[in-house]
């Protein structure tokens, strides 16, 4: 998977580099006017900056991505500048650790001389031959302008200094003359090829030079530079390059090692970087008063900052958990490897928040050029630590046993429609919309039983999701076979959904089970009520993120409204792009704050009211003050402004709901008596604020918890005063969790103050 990330792969214009500068690091520098930092970085690369930075072809440019836009970077402009405006410019070409092989370099132009100081760098004895009375070469013929004799001259000086023996006047007639371990030979266009070059050694259907190492058919002889190019178009950052590779190729001969090995990414390569540029801001290249003088300092300050310092990071942009840890999934990733494998250096369990802050949309896959799934990567990362018993238990605790709930007695339905002894059909409405809207599950099942022919069943419960979020393989399985048990029983009917998340997971994890969209089925048969009320209504359809690869009811909830008569406006993403509401992948309990930047952010993509499908998203956005309709509000409601504005149920009143569903549906349709027993610490009553509310809310504290807490300590007196406030402060733990109350008897019931848990185990002994 790190492999997919393309975040760390080449900028466009380094890849095209023959040489490899670094271009984002040199733009950034000059934008700061560190035109030293600048200088180091480039000098790095260039082995002659002074001259390169005058007469580079820059093919850099051919392959800016600003070019797309307005004009590509005048990138060697920007290096002369860097060069003109570093004052000391340290060149440090000569090796430390001497070496006894000695190599000869014929012809001193770029190529040889590039060649030369590489191996010298390296240690070794270079003797560089010339057959005229100076360096250069084609240097010579550039325009004085441009390239001035005393740049050559003060760039070259430094030469023998570094440790190479030149020999000027010194024409090579035979390279058989030679005594030296190894030769290169760059003699320029129309120079002295020593028969390396003719046609013959092709008639063996071997090249004359070997294209990667430059290597002859000659023993340890090796070619480059103008020799090998056009004529017609003189490249010398392309010279430097083959030199550079010569001198790379001979360390590798004199060392007996592969003269094709480690070479993947000399020269010119192809990138894989993707860089979104969509919203980038045209700016044009900031003008010259004269080329040959180049940029002034501020000049070239404001044209490095034209630089979009090309990166990928279109999921990192797009998703807010990507992008509030400040780095991107290759890094990730990596993070995640060691931590999981406990290098000690990572800390204990480093990526525990990280992999569970995700809510495993797959978001970062569809914006993905190479479809990187952080979610998929997250997930498994769980799956370890469960397996490993590294996973924190508190982290999934609330949900998992919320789910619990949902698949046991008294919240846990199955029946055959009334008077059927066999169903076609089986509608099954999942956990959250049972909790959150009781009312429109008992509507939509009612209006499936009129619609369809053969029978339809009910089922009440939850897929198992929060356990397959989690990590919890096997607690998940078992969900499964509990729902394929009870399918079986029913006799296999077609399975109705209308959470989009309970499509996903069956479809995935449930292949032999058929299922329709509730969405699919309405659109399908149209939809006709006797006062539509959403006629005319102006919404934003809010696609939940496990509608991603659900086209058929993303579609059909739009053929359904625009029936209904609503004005539809797509948000921004939509469809394939869908967004998580935050409450995938249960991160609410483990990054409460990532939860809310998400919602916030969800709810400020449009200014329209939303219509979802999904409770979850309708409950998160309502929460938050937004107007929001769940389908089946327009549908089997009024369309009004009270319900896109009703307030989102507690999680104590969730569950309550599904008890009263559950005991409302079998009284009045099955006509079945129901008694629900209800323990002693039920029945306490409490008094409690608002602001009391809202914290149970956020730290997911039931309110059954704290009556079971108040109940225990009036029972057994284990209980203390807070002196400051003369309040009773008690706890008890339930589970894995310790909750605290703070509390006073107020008349026959019990006035709450504060509440909060944690994991801590309080060990309490006699005295």
């Amino acid at each position: 998977m790190e492999a997919q990330c393309i975040q760390e792969e080449t900028a466009y214009c380094t890849a095209e580099c023959p040489v490899h500068v670094n271009v984002r690091a040199l733009m950034s520098y000059v934008n700061k006017g560190s035109f030293e930092k600048a200088f180091k970085s480039y000098a790095k690369q260039v082995k002659f900056p002074m001259i390169i930075s005058r007469i580079c072809d820059e093919p850099c440019r051919a392959v800016c991505i600003r070019k797309t836009l307005d004009d590509p970077l005048a990138v060697r402009l920007i290096e002369k500048a860097c060069v003109d405006y570093t004052v000391v410019k340290r060149r440090n070409w000569s090796g430390k650790v001497k070496k006894s092989e000695r190599i000869a370099v014929i012809g001193g132009g770029l190529s040889g001389l590039s060649c030369s100081v590489e191996l010298v760098s390296k240690g070794y004895d270079v003797t560089l031959y010339e057959k005229a009375e100076r360096l250069g070469g084609r240097l010579w013929n550039f325009d004085r302008l441009l390239l001035p004799a005393e740049i050559i001259t003060e760039e070259l000086s430094g030469l023998e200094s570094a440790g190479v023996r030149v020999c000027l006047n010194s024409s090579v007639v035979s390279l058989s003359e030679l005594d030296f371990e190894a030769v290169y030979v760059g003699t320029g266009i129309n120079g002295n090829g020593f028969a390396l070059t003719q046609a013959a050694g092709k008639s063996k259907g071997v090249d004359p030079v070997d294209p990667v190492s430059l290597a002859t058919s000659r023993e340890g002889t090796f070619m480059g530079g103008s020799m090998l190019g056009s004529e017609q178009h003189y490249s010398p950052i392309h010279s430097v390059s083959q030199g550079v590779r010569a001198g790379k190729s001979i360390d590798r001969y004199l060392r007996n090692l592969s003269l094709s090995g480690e070479r993947e990414k000399e020269g010119s390569y192809q990138t894989r970087l993707y860089t979104d540029i969509s919203d980038k801001e045209i700016k044009f290249m900031v003008p010259l008063n004269d080329s040959a003088q180049g940029y002034s300092e501020a000049g070239a300050r404001e044209e490095a900052a034209r630089c979009l310092q090309c990166d990928c990071k279109i999921c990192v942009k797009t998703c807010c958990f990507l992008e509030s840890y400040s780095e991107y999934p290759k890094s990730y990733v990596k993070n995640i490897s060691k931590s999981l494998t406990v290098i000690p250096t990572m800390g204990t369990r480093f990526a525990s928040r990280l992999v569970n802050s995700c809510s495993v949309c797959g978001l970062c896959k569809e914006v993905c050029v190479t479809k990187f799934d952080m979610g998929v990567a997250c997930l498994e990362a769980r799956k370890i630590m469960v397996d490993q018993g590294d996973m924190p238990a508190a982290f999934h605790d609330f949900f998992l046993r919320d789910m619990m709930f949902a698949n046991s007695e008294p919240s846990f339905l199955v029946r055959q429609q009334p008077g059927a002894q066999a169903s076609s059909y089986l509608f099954f409405p999942g956990c959250q919309l049972s909790a959150s809207s009781p009312g429109n599950v008992e509507k939509a099942y009612k209006y499936l039983m009129r619609l369809l022919p053969g029978g339809v069943g009910l089922m009440l419960g939850c897929c198992g999701a929060p356990a397959q979020w989690s990590g919890r393989t096997e607690v998940y399985k078992e969900q499964l076979q509990q729902f394929q048990g009870h399918w079986d029983s029913l006799g296999r009917p077609k399975v109705i959904l209308s959470c989009p998340t309970c499509i996903k997971m069956f479809k995935e994890y449930l292949p032999g089970v058929p299922v329709r969209s509730l969405w699919g089925l309405i659109a399908h048969v149209g939809f006709s009520c006797k006062d539509n009320s959403a006629k005319g209504l102006s919404i934003a359809v809010y696609d939940p993120c496990s509608s991603r690869y659900d086209p058929e009811s993303q579609g059909s909830v739009r053929t359904i409204l625009k029936e209904l008569g609503c004005n539809i406006t797509e948000l921004p993403l939509h469809g394939k792009y869908a967004q998580c509401c935050s409450y995938g992948g249960l991160i609410q309990a483990v990054n409460p704050d990532l939860a809310n930047q998400i919602t916030n952010q969800r709810i400020s993509a449009s200014h329209l009211p939303y219509v979802t499908y999904c409770i979850n998203c309708r409950n998160d956005f309502a929460a938050k003050g937004k107007p929001v309709w769940h389908l089946l509000d327009l549908l089997f409601g009024e369309a009004s402004e009270a319900e896109a504005n009703q307030q989102v149920p507690g999680y104590s009143e969730r569950r309550n709901n599904r008890i009263s569903l559950t005991t409302h549906l079998l009284e009045s349709i099955w006509g079945e008596t129901v008694e629900i027993a209800q323990q002693t610490h039920e029945k306490i009553k409490l008094i409690y604020s608002a602001s009391i509310q809202d914290k149970m809310e956020r730290e997911l504290i039931l309110l059954n918890e704290v009556k079971e807490v108040i109940y225990y300590a009036e029972q057994t007196g284990n209980k203390i005063i807070d002196t400051a406030s003369n309040h009773f402060v008690a706890h008890l733990q339930l589970g894995i969790i310790t909750y605290w109350a703070e509390y006073l008897p107020n008349g026959n019931a019990y006035e709450v103050f504060n509440v909060y848990s944690h994991r801590m185990q309080i060990e309490e002994k006699g005295l």
